[in-house]
């Protein structure tokens, strides 16, 4: 699969670029992206609002909404709008999106698409949607079909084997940008994570020790420590039983080690412990997470070592961001076997 884009880090967040060649004139090409009649063949049904604009990107009955507003525009040469994402009763927070047109020789033309301040994670189902989107596009400008392509209501993918690959890929490509750093010992593994997260830190430490938050993004709460309501924050010295993520109906227990409030939080992970510590910044919160050498295991039917371990933790982390963002999680065995390709291949 050939990608047309790339993924980069834009402080808690991300940035997606995708780029494109048409033939077309800016003039052309400009139409396509502002007029109303031609978004609805390509992108979405459009149509003004109070304060911006709407753009309906579902069939009949979809909720799959963008609310925005324009905030620059240089007729065929540029044009930039913020962007604000609902569906499947999810809403995203609001990012920007830049659509700029450049010559490329006679009769054709260069869109580069770049979406700013995307939420991590997401910014891979973005790489892989707008490759998908602009193949919609270049159909609107007069390219024919590919045997693989189908109609349909927008919201769907014009080519899903396509969609499907690309996703793969850019998701791999993100984790790359924030890989855990692995130190091998014998036949022991540490991992050591950091990871900066857009939240405030009082929320991701909620999500740390209140077990409404622990179980949506690290196991399943089996028990928690004292409180069958499952309501309380944890204590050093508690012991949490949480269901094995990677061993169908397995139980793991954790106790709490250490546990200094909005700061540190230090557990037992099989012979070995983990540790998280958060810090406050500007951008967010930096949360560094170390667990110690553990030794390989056989799980899921096979021997389990470094680029497993890094994986999971990798994983978790994701599913940690999205929680925060309020957003649910995108096939999490996809996210960690992009996460392991990286680490595998080390």
């Amino acid at each position: 699969m050939t990608l047309w884009g790339e993924i980069a880090l834009d402080g808690a967040r991300r940035s997606v670029t995708v780029q494109r060649e048409y033939p077309a004139t800016p003039a052309e090409l400009w139409a396509a992206l502002t007029e109303p009649e031609r978004l609805a063949r390509w992108i979405g049904r459009y149509r003004k609002t109070a304060d911006g604009f709407r753009l309906e990107m579902g069939g009949p009955g979809t909720d799959a909404v963008v609310d925005g507003r324009v905030l620059a525009c240089e007729p065929e040469r540029r044009l930039l709008v913020s962007w604000r994402f609902r569906g499947a009763g999810e809403v995203e927070a609001r990012t920007e999106l830049e659509a700029a047109i450049a010559e490329a020789g006679d009769d054709r033309v260069l869109l580069t698409l770049t979406h700013r301040r995307v939420q991590a994670v997401t910014a891979s189902v973005y790489g892989a949607g707008w490759q998908d989107v602009l193949t919609r596009l270049a159909r609107e400008l007069g390219a024919e079909s590919t045997p693989q392509e189908r109609d349909g209501y927008l919201g769907e993918a014009a080519d899903p084997a396509a969609f499907d690959a690309a996703l793969d890929e850019y998701r791999r490509d993100e984790a790359a940008l924030v890989p855990a750093t692995i130190e091998r010992t014998g036949d022991r593994s540490a991992v050591a994570l950091e990871r900066l997260l857009d939240a405030p830190l009082v929320e991701v430490w909620d999500a740390l020790t209140l077990p409404d938050r622990v179980g949506r993004w690290l196991w399943p709460v089996v028990e928690w420590p004292d409180d069958p309501a499952r309501e309380r924050r944890l204590r050093t010295g508690d012991v949490m039983r949480l269901g094995d993520g990677n061993v169908e109906g397995a139980v793991q227990e954790l106790e709490v080690l250490d546990l200094q409030e909005r700061a540190h939080l230090r557990f037992t992970w099989g012979d070995a412990a983990v540790s998280i510590r958060l810090e406050e910044t500007r951008d967010g919160t930096l949360l560094s997470l170390v667990q110690d050498g553990v030794k390989d295991a056989f799980g899921a039917g096979r021997l389990r070592s470094a680029p497993d371990f890094a994986a999971g933790w990798h994983t978790l982390i994701d599913q940690l961001t999205l929680l925060l963002s309020g957003l649910s999680v995108p096939a999490p065995d996809r996210l960690w076997e992009a996460a392991y390709l990286v680490y595998a291949g080390e």
